[in-house]
């Protein structure tokens, strides 16, 4: 999606974000800040002068996989008390080591530049879900907010 006072420049987008970008800032433009997908006030937004990509100022912002990583773990203990009393499985280290190499591979979690927080919830319950369809979608936001 294009910006119509500034063309080239690229408002923020799953499929928008560039891995292998380096983002080196070039000035500031005022476009509107994201809220869940949703535009509200104006301020001054840094854009990568390279690729484009307009930067992420708002509260929607992303975070780097080391923070799912701990949230996995959070999860895992969940699991290991609660579940122990039902008879459910724990989560295992390898449905871990999958789900963190899967992250690791997604832009959404490795261009935050860009990326929406709220993006990278959706596709980290996606994820978890993959490996553990068990686990409703409740329980994994329970452990994101």
């Amino acid at each position: 999606m294009e910006d119509a006072e500034s063309p080239g420049k690229k408002m923020i987008s799953d499929e928008d974000t560039c891995i292998r970008c380096e983002h080196l800032k070039k000035g500031k433009d005022w476009l509107p800040i994201l809220k869940e997908r949703k535009e509200s006030t104006l301020a001054p937004h840094p854009y990568c002068r390279s690729c484009g990509l307009v930067r992420n100022i708002g509260p929607d912002r992303a975070k780097k996989v080391g923070y799912y990583t701990e949230v996995l773990a959070e999860l895992e203990r969940y699991l290991r008390l609660e579940y122990s009393k039902r008879g459910k499985h724990k989560l295992t280290e390898s449905q871990k080591r999958l789900m963190v190499m899967e992250m690791e591979e997604d832009a959404l979690f490795n261009d935050i530049y860009g990326s929406m927080a709220s993006a990278q919830k959706e596709r980290f319950v996606e994820i978890v879900r993959k490996y553990r369809p068990d686990l409703t979608r409740a329980e994994i936001m329970y452990y994101l907010e």
